[in-house]
């Protein structure tokens, strides 16, 4: 098939992005999607095909889940510029802030381009090879993050299930799912039909769920170890909690030491009682300290902060920050390796939803922190991921329409929970009060 040029697809295109031609992430419940913010996973509108079925990776071979009809029209379709719309989450945020993962992608992998031009005229591809793994071993997790769902978070999941009014109770899956011994896979079983992965890959993404917690991720690292394979960039988001897995009786550190490169971004939305609220089950004096042992005892790590930039933590997140810098646990390296990401859905979580003035307020905030701490020989990167996010809440004005959404939402999570989000954030009150419909709930 005629393909356009390099240079076209790569920094003119507002579809193409490289990662169907070398990329392999595995979700929560094994079936396999283009990338981790593909919309399909959540929206049963923008599937693509009629069940998991076909691209799940326990029942077929990774060469058949990569030339399924799903990921053959998604080739077809960027190199001929449709955006598809499995792809809106990048498209809208480069509609709002200019930038996307896509674009990312496309700079960091484009010496992997020759693999593009061996596509067939179907979309196929003959001979795929996984650069980049993104592994989520299941929905294993020992917190509720607000921003999070049952798919990637086996508390939530039974949460949902213990309570008939929950927002996700039509959530159709189990409330803990071990994919692997559901599909009778051994850890033989499990390095034998991964081995060509692990023979190829360059850099493997471990989420979750909580990944620490998953046996399979201890599997995949120990082969790596005894195969020569510590070269292999590795990388993580993890909430830290558990350095020790005490139902593995294994220590992560064990294994981390062996890398020469460890890319840490620790899942935090702010400090103290608003982290312990925003991602429930957290112990804020116990991942204060694992990331303090992590950043002393690691010299191949680097140790950075992954945010879920969202309408509770908008007016609090420099504030955070600022603290961890003047404590020397961020410095400029962990500022290149700290990842903020505007909340998209579900909708009435977004910063979109801030009024006007605390929007104001969040812009003063971050222009405040940039000419405190972001020098001109700092890496870009922490800066644009700030821009997009401002971009994106300054995108829509949803205060009016989704005030009563958010009200709801929380109130009822905070009646089941046992918590409160008006006293944990104060900042808030004014403009999402909630007491008279706490009462009724």
């Amino acid at each position: 098939m005629k393909i356009p040029g390099k240079e076209k697809l790569l920094k003119e295109s507002k579809a193409f992005c490289m990662l169907p031609w070398m990329h392999l992430f595995v979700n929560t419940d094994s079936s396999v999607w283009s990338c981790c913010v593909n919309k399909a996973m959540t929206n049963e509108s923008l599937h693509l095909h009629e069940s998991h079925t076909e691209t799940n990776i326990m029942t077929q071979s990774i060469q058949q889940v990569i030339n399924t009809d799903y990921f053959k029209q998604l080739r077809l379709d960027m190199l001929n510029g449709v955006q598809n719309e499995n792809c809106s989450g990048c498209y809208a945020l480069e509609e709002s802030s200019g930038h996307s993962y896509r674009n990312d992608f496309n700079n960091e992998y484009d010496k992997y381009f020759d693999k593009v031009l061996e596509t067939n005229e179907d979309g196929s591809i003959d001979n795929f090879e996984t650069v980049y793994l993104d592994f989520r071993f299941s929905n294993l997790c020992n917190f509720k993050c607000r921003s999070c769902r049952p798919e990637w978070s086996s508390t939530w999941a039974k949460e949902a299930r213990d309570n008939l009014d929950h927002p996700y109770n039509d959530w159709g899956g189990a409330h803990k799912k071990d994919n692997f011994k559901r599909y009778n896979q051994t850890k033989d079983d499990f390095i034998f039909k991964f081995a060509k992965v692990f023979n190829t890959v360059k850099r493997i993404y471990f989420a979750g769920g909580e990944p620490l917690a998953a046996k399979e991720q201890y599997w995949m690292l120990e082969y790596l170890i005894d195969n020569g394979r510590t070269d292999v960039v590795i990388e993580y988001n993890t909430n830290l909690s558990m350095l020790k897995n005490n139902n593995l009786k294994l220590n992560i550190i064990d294994y981390w030491k062996h890398f020469k490169n460890i890319n840490l971004r620790v899942s935090l939305d702010a400090m103290g009682k608003r982290a312990e609220y925003l991602r429930h089950g957290t112990d804020w004096k116990v991942i204060e300290d694992n990331f303090k042992y992590v950043k002393e005892n690691l010299p191949n790590a680097n140790v950075g902060i992954s945010s879920v930039f969202q309408l509770a933590n908008a007016t609090h997140l420099p504030d955070f920050y600022q603290n961890w810098i003047d404590k020397g646990l961020i410095d400029h390296q962990g500022l290149t390796n700290t990842f903020i990401i505007p909340l998209t859905g579900p909708p009435q979580l977004s910063s979109q939803v801030l009024p006007k003035s605390l929007k104001i307020e969040v812009e003063h905030k971050w222009d405040t922190f940039s000419s405190k701490n972001l020098t001109s020989d700092h890496n870009n990167t922490f800066l644009r991921y700030m821009e997009d996010c401002i971009g994106y809440m300054n995108g829509e004005d949803l205060y009016e329409s989704n005030k009563e959404d958010f009200i709801n939402w929380t109130a009822y999570l905070d009646k089941i929970r046992n918590e409160n989000f008006i006293k944990t954030f104060p900042e808030l009150e004014e403009s999402f009060g909630y007491e008279k419909v706490f009462q009724t709930i």
